[in-house]
């Protein structure tokens, strides 16, 4: 009988997740060394998709990954066509239209990226041209602390972007998630970075309402983050 009870438990949970049989369409963007995405194989890796992988294999979800242009994830979040969107900070207006997990994927801190390596630890930004992706909130805390103003900042639609712009020298700096700054600025010769302490941002997997039993997948990624 109690046998029964578990396997019955264990069918429960899993219909709670998601609809039986459905697949969940999750869209990223190529944000390395979070999420990775090799446009000539269209595969993923990364560690936000291992995380993936194991919400896929814990839960028995069927999750297909779908890359758009971080511009594209920014107009679809509202529109109510995917499933769920990985990974994404909160705020008022996302918070409207999707259902976020409790327990981040990872953590973002900024770090600052520039040719003159001399020039980062300046205290003062405010006569200086910095690129940050468009639709990426710089926080208060580094904004008031270095004067930096929101008109000397050129917003891109792509990280890879903001670097061309820094190695042509049409900007003096950039601002970025510190690792994903690393990651892209691997193969340049010449860029220098430091990483900004005075913030933090969680991001994490936001959901369509009613996909999925929200606790469910909070209780697996904090279970995995133990492991």
């Amino acid at each position: 009988m109690r046998f029964i009870l578990l396997i019955f438990a264990l069918v429960a949970s899993s219909l709670a997740v998601a609809e039986s049989g459905k697949t969940l369409r999750c869209v990223t963007t190529h944000y390395p060394p979070y999420t990775i995405f090799d446009e000539q194989k269209n595969t993923f890796t990364g560690s936000d998709i291992d995380l993936i992988n194991y919400l896929n294999q814990s839960l028995g979800l069927n999750i297909k990954v779908i890359h758009l242009p971080w511009a594209r994830v920014k107009k679809e979040m509202t529109l109510n066509y995917y499933d769920c969107y990985f990974s994404l900070a909160t705020n008022t207006l996302r918070e409207k239209h999707l259902e976020f997990t409790q327990h981040p994927t990872h953590v973002t801190k900024f770090g600052l990226f520039a040719l003159d390596k001399s020039t980062l630890n300046n205290k003062d930004f405010s006569s200086t041209r910095i690129a940050m992706l468009r639709g990426v909130a710089l926080p208060n805390e580094i904004a008031d602390k270095y004067n930096i103003l929101p008109k000397n900042i050129m917003h891109t639609l792509s990280t890879s972007d903001s670097f061309k712009l820094l190695e042509k020298k049409r900007v003096d700096f950039i601002i970025t998630n510190y690792q994903a700054g690393l990651w892209f600025a691997k193969n340049s010769v010449g860029i220098h970075a430091r990483q900004f302490h005075e913030s933090s941002l969680p991001v994490y997997i936001a959901f369509k309402p009613g996909v999925v039993d929200i606790n469910l997948i909070d209780k697996q990624i904090k279970q995995y983050y133990e492991q």
